[in-house]
């Protein structure tokens, strides 16, 4: 597993001609399939600032490798400030209060968002995850007998 704060800031390159892209700003993320579908760019030179997640060939220790940087595989995304995760404030689908995200954990290869960590120390399966927008990440209340106002668990 790894962690969206560990992955922003990392530069983006080229495994084509290991050309400098530019550098993870974020990940837009599906909710309703707990998956990644893009990586957020800054500091792009004359394209876009979305590369697909199909596009990603890893996501190293130093650095997130893609495929050729064609501009056809970059496109602008509306919903950047929506998808700006850390620190946003999570609710429930009752609308509690439940903190605010702290860290994404996500499996590098596949995209798969397996936890969604609070800053009250709870960790959500990415899979309560139902929406994402510029005021809230919602997700799944608890189920009766769950721990956590969540559905989470004690780390």
């Amino acid at each position: 597993m790894m962690l969206l704060s560990q992955v922003v800031g990392r530069p983006v390159v080229s495994a084509a001609d290991a050309s400098h892209i530019g550098t993870v700003a974020g990940l837009v993320v599906a909710p309703e399939e707990a998956l990644i579908t893009a990586v957020r760019l800054d500091g792009v030179k004359g394209g876009g600032d979305v590369i697909a997640w199909a596009d990603v060939h890893a996501v190293g220790p130093d650095a997130v490798v893609v495929g050729a940087a064609s501009a056809a595989r970059f496109a602008s995304t509306d919903s950047s400030e929506s998808q700006d995760l850390l620190g946003k404030r999570l609710l429930t689908e009752l609308g509690d209060a439940a903190g605010t995200l702290a860290d994404v954990a996500f499996d590098p290869e596949s995209g798969l968002i397996h936890t969604l960590h609070t800053s009250r120390g709870d960790r959500v399966p990415g899979l309560h995850l139902l929406g994402i927008g510029s005021y809230a990440v919602v997700i799944r209340a608890a189920d009766a007998g769950a721990a956590g106002a969540a559905g989470a668990v004690r780390a």
